[in-house]
């Protein structure tokens, strides 16, 4: 009680509550000023400062009011320390300097690629709600025509529709896609009539660089797309050896607009529904037009899909799949997409990993900004064992797509691949982030918590997957391994009998199968699924080097299946 009367007496209580009241009013005032005058962002972290210089300043001011004879000089000591430190804040904050903006997202393109750009999905101006798959669909294929320009940086279409009907300020937005320039605009179409407006803004400066708005018929939109691509090279001094493609893939107005309307499905996700979708309307395309190269890449790669994610029976779909990209390829060899594709099949329908990087490099060399030849040559460079070129492709991928979830899905993968489950795991979790509620994903990462032998948090993602797929036997199949890999025999081989008993009516993994038997000790079964795999075109096979299958390494049947499909799976 004795020091509770002393500082009493020299007037610290007091001078502690002066400090703090004068602390909080100045630090409100302050946040108050900067948030209209430079907006939250900027008034965010000056409330988080200012805590830390009061806290500091606290202990000073005490000492100074203890060390003096109190009355109107420690009053003023404390006033002045208190506002001493709102002043400084002030200068800091509200007086711009070359070396902090008030915008701090500006901050992050200082360093960044000034030939750089995102695409934003052109706003759909028809007063119909119906048309912004075509007004999408218009920012989809001028997106593809500047992926195509060397040495010009393109942020890939996921990430820049990302940003679709959101209010964020387009420098936060260049940050986020890592470019210094965004082009944006509208389109307006009545009839056969579209009005297209387009404007280019470096987004360091929030200078206009160049606006043009172009009135032609729904065909001559695709001479509009070269000529907003020749306007961006001009401006940001590119240097082409090659002129820009822009000549019209199609002569028929109703098959371009199944093209689009195609893509408008194939932009949805991966879900069955949508795939089918868009398989109806690029199958009408190319009815419509059998010249229209794009359209028959774009229909294999839908019937690709619908194989590789197990929607329809691969030995269903792969033939035709392989019909429509050779289509693609042999109308027009300089599209990126039909080389895609065709490594995708030289993955998943021919096992030949050598043939996939080939064609996925022959993308990456017809379209450089374009992510989806590094996406699939990371694929095939696991097939073939090359993990460290895997995981570099995978990284160019998100260099070039931060937004999509297959960016992230190819570097964890190769992390899996190479038994780096921590690395792996933060991948995941921000795919799940990203589709909270997608049963694959919550799978996925069921599948590296029990790797690390976390039984709890495996079986708590597993089980929800499984809920959320309702029956669906091959994500059962994903939680019966984990049930078997962390020993618990009996669930494991409920879930296994479950999904057998759907093979008669639903396409059910061989691959996966052999990875619940491989965990159950049953080495034998495991492999003759595997061969069972091969046999059903099953793409879980380019996944042989995956640490499930360390038991079987060194199995002869095991062996000579590695040799039979040319991969280094028993070498691990």
């Amino acid at each position: 009680m004795d020091i509770l009367k002393e500082l009493t007496r020299r007037g610290v209580i007091r001078a502690a509550a002066m400090y703090v009241a004068i602390a909080w009013g100045g630090t409100e005032i302050l946040v108050f000023l900067i948030d209209a005058l430079q907006g939250e962002q900027a008034a965010g972290p000056v409330r988080k400062y200012l805590a830390i210089l009061f806290i500091a300043g606290f202990p000073v001011a005490m000492y100074l009011a203890w060390t003096r004879d109190l009355g109107m000089r420690s009053r003023r000591v404390v006033a002045a320390g208190a506002m001493a430190a709102v002043l400084v804040a002030l200068l800091i904050w509200v007086i711009p300097n070359p070396s902090m903006t008030p915008d701090t997202a500006a901050l992050q393109l200082v360093d960044i690629n000034p030939k750089s750009i995102a695409v934003l999905p052109f706003v759909n101006m028809s007063g119909d709600e119906d048309n912004t798959y075509f007004s999408h669909g218009m920012s989809e294929e001028l997106l593809n025509v500047l992926a195509r320009i060397p040495g010009l940086k393109v942020s890939s279409r996921t990430s820049s529709f990302h940003f679709a009907g959101r209010d964020v300020p387009l420098t936060e937005i260049a940050a986020k896609l890592a470019v210094r320039h965004i082009l944006e605009g509208s389109v307006r179409r009545i009839g056969n009539n579209v009005r297209i407006t387009a404007q280019l803004i470096d987004a360091q400066t929030d200078k206009h660089l160049w606006s043009e708005t172009y009135d032609r018929e729904v065909l001559d939109t695709f001479a509009v797309q070269g000529e907003i691509a020749t306007e961006i090279v001009n401006e940001l001094q590119l240097n082409l050896v090659n002129p820009i493609r822009s000549a019209r893939p199609t002569e028929i107005e109703e098959a371009f607009d199944k093209y689009l309307r195609g893509w408008h499905f194939m932009r949805q996700g991966w879900g069955r529904d949508d795939f089918l979708a868009a398989r109806k309307y690029f199958a009408e395309a190319v009815e419509l037009d059998p010249e229209f190269a794009q359209a028959h890449a774009l229909l294999s790669l839908t019937e690709t899909s619908l194989g590789n994610f197990r929607h329809l029976p691969p030995e269903e779909v792969y033939p035709s799949a392989y019909e429509s990209a050779s289509t693609a390829v042999a109308l027009d060899d300089s599209s990126p997409e039909a080389h895609a594709v065709m490594g995708w099949l030289a993955l998943s329908y021919q096992f030949d990993w050598e043939e996939a990087a080939k064609e996925f490099r022959r993308a990456i060399e017809l379209a450089p900004s374009n992510f989806i030849g590094y996406n699939g040559l990371s694929y095939a460079l696991q097939a073939g064992g090359r993990l460290d070129e895997a995981l570099a492709a995978s990284e160019r991928v998100f260099e070039l797509d931060p937004m999509m979830i297959w960016s992230r899905n190819g570097q964890a993968a190769t992390y899996f691949k190479k038994q780096e489950y921590d690395a792996g795991l933060e991948q995941v979790l921000v795919m799940l982030e990203m589709q909270p509620d997608d049963p694959l994903m919550l799978a996925w990462v069921g599948s590296f918590y029990a790797a690390k032998g976390m039984s709890a948090e495996a079986l708590e993602y597993g089980r929800q997957a499984a809920r959320l797929a309702a029956g669906d036997p091959n994500i059962d199949l994903m939680l019966a391994g984990q049930h078997a890999q962390l020993g618990n025999e009996a669930e494991a081989r409920k879930l296994l009998q479950q999904a057998m008993a759907q093979r008669d009516s639903k396409f059910v993994s061989p691959g996966t199968i052999a990875i619940v038997h491989t965990h159950l000790g049953e080495y034998d079964e495991a492999i003759e699924w595997l061969y069972v795999a091969v046999d059903e075109f099953d793409s879980f096979i380019f996944n042989l080097n995956y640490p499930d299958f360390d038991a079987l390494r060194s199995e002869p049947r095991f062996i000579e299946l590695c040799d039979q499909l040319r991969m280094p799976c028993a070498e691990y």
